[in-house]
């Protein structure tokens, strides 16, 4: 009995973890839900092929007790040659009505973005994504995590 719920167990954790397309997937947990202000989160995305192009889409989680209606944030992309690519984004969490968007499972919020659409990794090698909290506090609290992820395209 032992042996089958933990073959089934195993199962649905590996079903779970295979995400079709992705080619890159990382996150960040923040201790005690709080992103501290000078915190600054870092990816690397390992590219082994120039000429690849993918999606690169930034997810939030976070719990129903955020207290803001956004996400401000810096990104500074920096190529393997050292080319950086800046992006500053207001990431709204809650629409016109404050209530919360994304998807939701009991008290966790789900929230992705996609920061470059169809970005051409043109050179082989590890690019490197860096995020900065804006919202000028000690903390921004109720923040479970922040991921990224590539999602490949298909060549046409």
């Amino acid at each position: 009995m032992f042996r089958t719920l933990s073959a089934f167990l195993l199962a649905i954790i590996l079903l779970a973890g295979c995400r079709p397309g992705r080619i890159y997937e990382e996150f960040h947990k923040f201790d005690k839900y709080t992103w501290e202000r000078f915190d600054k989160v870092k990816f690397e995305i390992p590219v082994e092929e120039a000429g690849t192009e993918g999606d690169i889409v930034f997810t939030i989680r976070h719990i129903t007790q955020y207290p803001y209606p956004n996400l401000p944030v810096n990104i500074i992309l920096t190529t393997p040659s050292g080319e950086e690519r800046i992006l500053e984004k207001d990431i709204r969490l809650k629409d016109e009505n404050d209530r919360f968007t994304g998807s939701v499972a009991g008290d966790l919020w789900d929230v992705e973005v996609t920061l470059w659409p169809g970005f051409y990794f043109h050179e082989a090698g590890t690019y490197a994504v860096e995020f900065e909290n804006l919202i000028p506090k000690m903390g921004i609290p109720g923040l479970v995590d922040i991921g990224l992820y590539v999602k490949k395209r298909e060549k046409k």
